[in-house]
């Protein structure tokens, strides 16, 4: 049975010939080349731009944490104090 396979395929010419077989070759490596450098050049930048909103992040995170009043202990937690959930949901604004 593969005996007659292969005999039948042997037996059938090609599909194309191959003179454009090189050339195609080189044509669509040129063209998968691009495409990496393509993508490299865009990872790149989208790699450029998280590191600047991350730095930023972090500038706003330390700026916001130094401009913010001194809690000291438990003081949070007392009743009536600003930042106390029962403040809070009293409607009290900090």
């Amino acid at each position: 049975m593969i005996d007659e396979d292969l005999r039948n395929l042997s037996n059938a010419g090609l599909d194309r010939t191959l003179d454009g077989l090189e050339s195609d070759f080189w044509r669509r490596l040129a063209v998968r080349s691009r495409t990496r450098a393509a993508a490299r050049k865009r990872f790149s930048l989208h790699s450029v731009l998280m590191l600047v909103g991350l730095v930023g992040s972090v500038a706003v995170g330390i700026n916001s944490a130094h401009l913010a009043p001194a809690v000291h202990g438990r003081a949070v937690l007392a009743f009536g104090s600003e930042l106390a959930p029962s403040s809070l949901l009293l409607g009290k604004a900090p």
